[in-house]
């Protein structure tokens, strides 16, 4: 756990989520079927021979059947736990107070920040409106300072934080062709999120000011190098690695008007991201 810790934290300089976390020890565990296999079809031919030397066609029958219950065991040997299991071992790891100071595990921007620091949260020009899924992981991206990178308001789709609601309908007032970028798991989609925020946050949103960056499991499994590091196709925004998202959200309006015309698909992202970031962690 220590060890993902670091992985996941980019050795202590950079804050992650349990999703994160889960994320890191999928690659960490990701084993090949290759050898495994030839293995498998060695012994079973050898078994094969040898049963039917001895039983002739019962010999047979055998040996299939051991062939099917090995290669039935290997592939169960290689599926990835549960984000459910893994929780359980974490919260293990916890309880012994082993506490990690760069794990977002609760939100925290419930209050706006002192008077003194109001003036100049904004200095660095917001010229962009990110909504994501997960209020956890709008503290993720303000904790890292991806708010100052990518020159964005960060915000959740439910209104998360509650006191950047003005800003946020301030901006679009505004710019009226202001970017608001969609960041999403693969249990959400951009018709949803529109409805959500224009409902929590009581505005309208142009069609064209909306661009989708957010996963699909059809988009993942296209990806070969996100499909090999996650083994799973469902998955949360912070479940994906974090450089990707990340450097999505700084794309400039050109890159994200030709990734909305191409459509969401590894084809059209990959001429704007490099993913080689998959392999961020470790």
């Amino acid at each position: 756990m220590k060890k993902l810790e670091l992985r996941a934290s980019a050795f202590n300089t950079r804050y992650f989520t349990k999703n994160m976390l889960y994320s890191v020890f999928l690659k960490a565990s990701a084993k090949s079927l290759i050898a495994p296999l030839i293995l498998v079809i060695v012994f079973c031919g050898i078994f094969s021979v040898i049963f039917i030397g001895f039983l002739s066609y019962i010999g047979l029958i055998i040996a299939v059947f051991i062939f099917v219950i090995a290669i039935k065991l290997m592939i169960k040997a290689n599926k990835p736990m549960s984000i459910e299991d893994f929780s359980d071992y974490y919260k293990r790891w916890v309880s012994t107070r082993r506490n990690n100071d760069y794990l977002v595990n609760k939100t925290k921007l419930k209050s706006p920040p002192d008077k003194y620091q109001e003036t100049d949260i904004f200095d660095y020009g917001a010229d962009r409106i990110v909504v994501v899924d997960d209020p956890l992981f709008v503290d993720c991206l303000i904790l890292n300072d991806e708010h100052m990178r990518s020159k964005a308001l960060i915000v959740s789709q439910d209104g998360y934080p509650h006191y950047l609601k003005e800003q946020f309908k301030k901006l679009l007032e505004q710019a009226d062709n202001l970017p608001v970028i969609l960041l999403h798991g693969t249990n959400q989609n951009k018709q949803n999120m529109v409805q959500a925020i224009e409902s929590n946050f009581n505005v309208k949103l142009a069609e064209k000011q909306v661009y989708d960056i957010g996963y699909y499991e059809e988009q993942i499994k296209q990806t070969k190098s996100l499909y090999k590091r996650m083994r799973i196709t469902k998955c949360a925004v912070d479940m994906l690695p974090y450089p990707l998202s990340t450097q999505l959200m700084s794309k400039d309006k050109s890159q994200l008007q030709d990734m909305l015309v191409l459509g969401a698909t590894a084809a059209a992202t990959s001429a704007y991201v490099n993913f080689s970031f998959a392999d961020d962690f470790g």
